[in-house]
């Protein structure tokens, strides 16, 4: 299978390739640290953003503002206004 199926991206196919044989020859070990470094970058990036709305937000709406963010299609709207009561 082509590990660049359906990705879209403006890296040329060589350099895809490139990167892909070199997270190959890490271990697995190695690729879940990868993943574990970039979830948590995301999850950064994601709160200065929020952050950067509204410099003045608690760490109670903050913290539902990024559960809001990271998983729109998993609640139903009566279980997030649980979910926001919970962090009001």
């Amino acid at each position: 299978m082509d590990a660049t199926y359906n990705l879209p991206s403006d890296t040329p196919q060589h350099v895809m390739e490139m990167q892909i044989s070199i997270v190959l020859k890490k271990t697995p070990l190695e690729r879940l640290m990868m993943c574990a470094e970039m979830t948590d970058f995301s999850y950064e990036m994601l709160k200065r953003q929020i952050i950067a709305k509204n410099n003045t937000i608690s760490d109670n709406r903050l913290k539902f503002e990024i559960i809001k963010a990271l998983y729109p299609d998993c609640f139903s709207e009566e279980e997030m206004e649980r979910i926001d009561k919970h962090f009001s």
